[in-house]
């Protein structure tokens, strides 16, 4: 008899659980992005830490494992000015700003069973990895107008004797932590830390080394050649000896490739056909 009520038991669980195996959910991020690359010197600088929003779609295979998808944008931002002991980077006075459209899918591995409007499965922590696609555009503002870096080639990226030119759309590997709790009524809140492993140290425009000054006029002309010669180094516009005793140097770290961080909230709605109660 207690076999029979232990198997019902188990029986009535396995079941319940079963009915959430196809949850869905939709909602919204809003969080902030952070950049790390050649132009920031700490892991987090608050005053590089720009918003990010989105949308969020999850299927659940299981109370553990869900797919995952978002669209979201973000801001990034990085100077020389936060190196403010390094004479020699707040002289050259390099920055970039740039926005970020990422779409992404991955796995979420709940470590504890999860279940929207669940009493008993109501929270969990969460760990995700997956696989991204995502656009950039680095731009710089020089005697107030602004830029598009990868068009003027500051390091000379696609021109005679430089290295290739960088693409705008790249891949990233998106990995993280995240924490599920259930508001009830099959609202579910949420907080994600995610990073993005990229394979670009293109991001904020700085990566090998500068290109030959005076080949800038010779390979875009004298009109555009002069705007990159003073993208690529800051210092004193009109001081052309200052970037062109640059030549051949490092002007960044091309052996790290560049991330991103997507860290905020996700507020999402289940759709559920049926439900068990009392879960």
């Amino acid at each position: 008899m207690k076999s029979a009520k232990l198997l019902l038991t188990l029986s009535a669980l396995f079941i319940g659980l079963a009915t959430h195996a196809q949850d869905k959910e939709i909602g919204l991020y809003l969080g902030t992005t952070l950049y790390q690359g050649d132009l920031s010197k700490d892991q987090i600088t608050l005053s590089q830490t720009k918003p990010g929003v989105g949308v969020v779609g999850r299927y659940y295979i299981n109370p553990r494992f869900d797919i995952a998808a978002g669209l979201y944008l973000g801001w990034i931002s990085g100077s020389d000015a936060s190196y403010s002991s390094d004479r020699d980077r707040v002289r050259r006075n390099l920055s970039f700003e740039s926005v970020v459209v990422d779409l992404h899918g991955q796995l979420e591995w709940n470590i504890l069973p999860y279940i929207s409007n669940s009493k008993r499965y109501r929270f969990t922590p969460t760990l995700f990895a997956g696989l991204a696609v995502f656009y950039f555009n680095p731009t710089a503002t020089l005697n107030g107008t602004t830029y598009n870096l990868h068009d003027y080639h500051t390091e000379g990226e696609g021109l005679p004797a430089g290295p290739a030119q960088y693409s705008q759309v790249q891949l990233a590997i998106p990995m993280g932590i995240a924490f599920k709790y259930s508001l009830g009524n099959f609202w579910n809140l949420g907080l994600e830390i995610g990073l993005r492993k990229t394979f670009t140290d293109y991001l904020d425009d700085v990566s090998t080394k500068y290109y030959n000054y005076d080949e800038f006029v010779t390979a875009e002309g004298p009109t555009k050649g002069a705007i990159s010669q003073k993208l690529a180094f800051r210092e004193t516009y009109a001081n052309a000896p200052s970037g062109a005793s640059q030549v051949g140097s490092q002007r960044g770290n091309s052996t790290r490739d560049d991330t991103y961080i997507f860290a905020g909230f996700t507020l999402t709605k289940t759709l559920r056909k049926f439900s068990c109660k009392g879960i």
